[in-house]
């Protein structure tokens, strides 16, 4: 057993017993690690208004290979991205840990999955209210692409032809189809000029360059939630999106 320090953004947390908790940590040395955090539910706990969802820390933990649970020793913020007080900015910064919690699987090290998530969770913590639907999009398409899932956008994903006219998507084939793909596809959708337009632009977005942009924010959102379906078999939809457009809903 070897002590080791992770940087790691908190994903969730598990109530474990009648005073310790479970924490599942995105970690950029380890991926995903699952610890145990002893006495963490007790009111002095050390790890109290640290150990949280939404946070970005330093942690110490006891590592032994192949064990299930690491044991949590300490915890340091570093960055905190929870914003309670903003249900909106909330509900996007809590789809980008939902994604990688269920597009990620094991200890997988993968440094630049770990900065894209760093990096969104940053920008949507301070970029302006319109741009947080644009920001969760490009997220989205460049952490599929990141696992060897980026749609195919300016090719046929069936035949690799010119894309037809039509902007025909289909989420099994894997991007946009050509008129004659998109007729033997019977789950297609249909993505509008602006939609792909911008579709194609977030794919690349530098996020350096300042806040995601999209007219479409809300058809994207759509189309890469079915999309990450098709794909990933764990990925079962964004439970903090569908909590936001529920609010958003009239009444």
């Amino acid at each position: 057993m070897a002590l080791e320090r992770l940087e790691a953004v908190v994903l969730k947390l598990h109530a474990l017993g009648d005073t310790s908790r479970i924490a599942v940590l995105y970690s950029r040395e380890r991926g995903i690690v699952r610890t145990v955090a002893k006495g963490a539910r007790q009111p002095k706990s050390k790890f109290a208004g640290t150990l949280e969802p939404l946070h970005r820390v330093s942690a110490v933990l006891y590592f032994k290979e192949n064990r299930d649970l690491q044991l949590l020793s300490a915890i340091d913020l570093i960055e905190s991205y929870a914003a309670p007080a903003d249900f909106e900015r909330l509900a996007h910064a809590q789809a980008a840990v939902e994604l990688v919690d269920r597009l990620v699987w094991g200890e997988e090290e993968h440094a630049q999955l770990y900065d894209l998530l760093t990096g969104v969770l940053g920008r949507i913590a301070r970029d302006p209210a319109d741009a947080l639907g644009a920001d969760s999009v490009a997220f989205q398409v460049q952490a599929a692409g990141l696992l060897g899932y980026r749609p195919v956008l300016d090719a046929c994903a069936g035949c690799g032809r010119e894309p037809g006219a039509s902007r025909a998507f289909g989420p099994a084939r894997g991007g946009l189809l050509c008129d004659r793909c998109a007729a033997q596809e019977a789950a297609g959708l249909r993505l509008s000029a602006d939609g792909l337009a911008d579709l194609r632009r977030l794919a690349d977005h530098d996020w350096g360059s300042g806040p995601a942009h999209s007219t479409r924010a809300g058809e994207l959102l759509k189309v890469m939630e079915v999309y990450l379906q098709t794909h990933f078999q764990r990925f079962a939809g964004f439970r903090s999106l569908e909590l936001l457009r529920a609010f958003e809903a009239p009444r």
